[in-house]
């Protein structure tokens, strides 16, 4: 996944771009660890570039083989619903297949094989070589979704089979498909034994592909017993649990994401994709089609799912339903098989908070500790486990300023390791997290939490302060009133990631990034929309803040609801504000699973999980001082010298969220106070620390 965006577009063309974007979005749907013998300075940072996650000294090898093909091999499963794979194998110069034998490259689609196959004739076939100089950015994009939807001859050319598996009821497969349904894992057994098995093959299998795609690997990896041929995986952008991090954001109800997936990828897409790969077979291709078409209406279906979420019915609220459908639930069965995983997140990703929790999952699993915990500051770690993230957003993992890197390498040298036994080295790191920030600064640690950050308190006081002194005072808050929109706009950095990272996708056309990416959903509009705001005194030395954020409010209600919307920006000397990321919480919303809710050493909220089941909504008593528990998505950053750190507090967050309908009658006219007292001190905790105070 070598995604090189070239820059070469005029000044033009770039501000034409950017216009587009918000043109387009009124007509769219709804290695070690730091060196600390010396404070550096920002340039001092380890920079991000071409081989950041690579092993020392190794190169991919070259391309040594062509491709061949066997269309729509026929899979048919206990039930006799009948799936079809696409196998790309190594082949000689003659076009005769290669002698091998040859690890297996595993992907199992929901978004179709074909696709991804017509993709690739835009990109690495037909027209891309033709179109590569003329529109160097557009066929990177084609490139990019390409690799995305699962196309695999990078590794074919160098010595592996492909196999990419339409899943039940997608692509070119019969059946009727509903989102992550346990079905597809018993599926997935029968699919991994048949590739395994097949001519040319050493029997070994590495799980790979991204979003839906990397979820189904490790559902599949989480049922598997531990003699299974899955020698590794390599899941992009997967999350940790669909619920809470796709869906509902404790209460707020995530309308970006489901407009950029309702119409296209789950509604038109599963009734393109067999006309592109059964066009020649009329009688399965029907019998597919109408199988797809059915599939809307049964009662799993997405579209019945959201007419029941809408309706305030058990879609709406965590449950065994969305149990079923949670990654976090596997972890523990992935992490006694040891099944080497390396994890890539992205802080623009919507998923930004589930992939680390599965990368600390992982790791406590396989050290015998629960996996729903933090791990400890002093707990030790495998190379088996990584995780890569960077400030990339869903569809692009690799691809940003200052921050494009060869995925497609990194990929390969995972793969040669563990199904090819060639020690590369790219296991043997003392640091399995990697972490790279917008600036291209890279931070890596053993530990998620990361134990070089020690967590903090930083408490908010009057006159607009974000201080680490915790308050004396009787009284004191400063107030909110709440609106469904607060702010919100078509383009703000909140809007840019829940919408799957499409704008940047389509600015990359131009070869720049998002600049809606960058703006705060809820700015303070003096006399217009009072949102507190809370900020540190200029930082006097690179400042790093990395991980998990919880924001603890204090606050009081008028109304028998409430609701907040936390964000946390990069202000620079000269006013200019970054977004680095957000938070939402529906008072009612507000218990905790105490299971997976992550505190510090002194009990503070660090990685907020609320319940999100009907049963555990909590009554907001007006006039009664509350505890509110925001869970604040990790940001991975590191603030100059002269740059501060600020929190706004909201309420209302549409476009980007929603609520339940049943729920704006008492949210309405809310008022909100919240506290800044003594025994009722609104507070972040944090991980940030000046490079001078960093743990060894």
């Amino acid at each position: 996944m070598k995604m090189t965006v070239r820059r070469t577009t005029t000044n033009l063309l770039r501000l034409a771009a950017a216009a587009g974007v918000l043109v387009a979005s009124a007509t769219l749907p709804l290695a070690a660890p730091l060196a600390l013998a010396a404070p550096p300075s920002v340039a001092d940072f380890p920079k991000a570039n071409a081989r950041t996650g690579l092993p020392d000294g190794w190169q991919p090898g070259p391309e040594r083989y062509g491709v061949g093909e066997h269309k729509n091999v026929e899979l048919p499963m206990a039930d006799g619903v009948v799936l079809r794979a696409d196998v790309r194998y190594p082949t000689e110069a003659s076009g005769a297949p290669a002698a091998g034998p040859f690890p297996i490259v595993l992907t199992q689609s929901a978004y179709g094989k074909d696709s991804a196959g017509f993709m690739r004739l835009l990109s690495y076939e037909g027209l891309g070589p033709l179109l590569e100089h003329a529109l160097p950015s557009v066929i990177d994009v084609a490139k990019q979704i390409s690799d995305a939807a699962g196309y695999g001859d990078y590794f074919v050319k160098r010595g592996y089979i492909s196999v990419v598996v339409d899943i039940r009821g997608t692509g070119s497969s019969n059946g009727q498909w509903s989102i992550l349904q346990p079905q597809e894992r018993e599926d997935a057994k029968r699919v991994i034994q048949w590739a395994a098995g097949l001519p040319g093959s050493t029997g070994e299998v590495g799980l790979w592909g991204l979003s839906y795609l990397g979820m189904s690997e490790l559902f599949a990896a989480g049922v598997l017993e531990p003699d299974s041929p899955v020698k590794a995986m390599f899941p992009l952008m997967a999350g940790n649990h669909a619920f809470q991090d796709l869906l509902e954001h404790d209460g707020f109800y995530n309308t970006a994401f489901l407009a950029s997936m309702l119409q296209f990828p789950i509604t038109l897409l599963p009734q393109l994709d067999p006309i592109l790969g059964l066009y020649r077979e009329p009688g399965k291709l029907a019998s597919v089609f109408v199988d797809h078409l059915l599939a809307h209406f049964r009662a799993e279906g997405t579209w019945p799912s959201v007419l029941n979420a809408l309706v305030d019915g058990d879609r709406a609220y965590n449950g065994p339903y969305w149990e079923d459908r949670a990654i976090d639930n596997v972890l523990d069965r992935i992490g006694a098989n040891g099944i080497p995983t390396y994890l890539v997140g992205g802080q623009y990703d919507l998923l930004q908070d589930g992939t680390p929790r599965t990368f600390a999952g992982l790791q406590n699993a396989y050290a015998g500790r629960s996996h729903h915990g933090p791990m400890p500051a002093d707990a030790p770690s495998s190379g088996r486990f990584q995780m890569l993230t960077g400030p990339w957003f869903h569809v692009q993992p690799g691809v940003q300023r200052n921050t494009d890197i060869d995925m497609h390498a990194i990929q390969l040298a995972w793969f040669d390791r563990w199904l090819k036994d060639d020690r590369n080295g790219i296991d043997e790191t003392a640091t399995p997290l990697h972490a790279i920030d917008i600036n291209g600064n890279v931070i890596e640690s053993a530990t998620y939490p990361v134990r070089e950050t020690p967590t903090q308190h930083l408490y908010l006081a009057e006159g607009g302060r974000l201080t680490s002194e915790h308050p004396v005072a009787q009284t004191g808050s400063d107030r909110v009133n709440f609106t469904p929109v607060n702010g919100g706009t078509l383009c703000n950095a909140s809007f840019s990631r829940n919408f799957s990272g499409v704008y940047e996708l389509l600015t990359t056309l131009a070869g720049i990034d998002d600049p809606c990416a960058q703006f705060p959903a809820h700015p303070d509009i003096p006399g217009l929309l009072d949102n507190p705001q809370y900020t540190t005194e200029p930082f006097t030395e690179p400042t790093v803040l990395a991980g998990p954020i919880g924001a603890t409010l204090f606050a009081t209600s008028n109304t028998p609801a409430s609701a907040f919307s936390v964000t946390v920006q990069d202000i620079a000397p000269d006013g200019t504000v970054f977004a680095l990321t957000d938070g939402q919480l529906a008072g009612n919303f507000r218990a905790l699973d105490e299971d997976r809710t992550w505190r510090t050493a002194d009990g503070s909220v660090l990685g907020a999980f609320h319940s999100g089941t009907r049963e555990s909504l909590l009554p907001v008593v007006p006039g009664q001082v509350t505890e509110y528990n925001v869970k604040v998505r990790p940001a991975f950053h590191v603030f100059q010298p002269g740059h501060r750190l600020q929190v706004t507090i909201a309420t209302g967050d549409a476009p980007t969220h929603i609520f339940n309908p049943k729920d704006y009658p008492a949210l309405l006219g809310g008022v909100y106070d919240i506290q800044r007292t003594e025994h009722a001190a609104s507070f972040l905790t944090l991980p940030l620390a000046g490079v001078s105070q960093l743990r060894r």
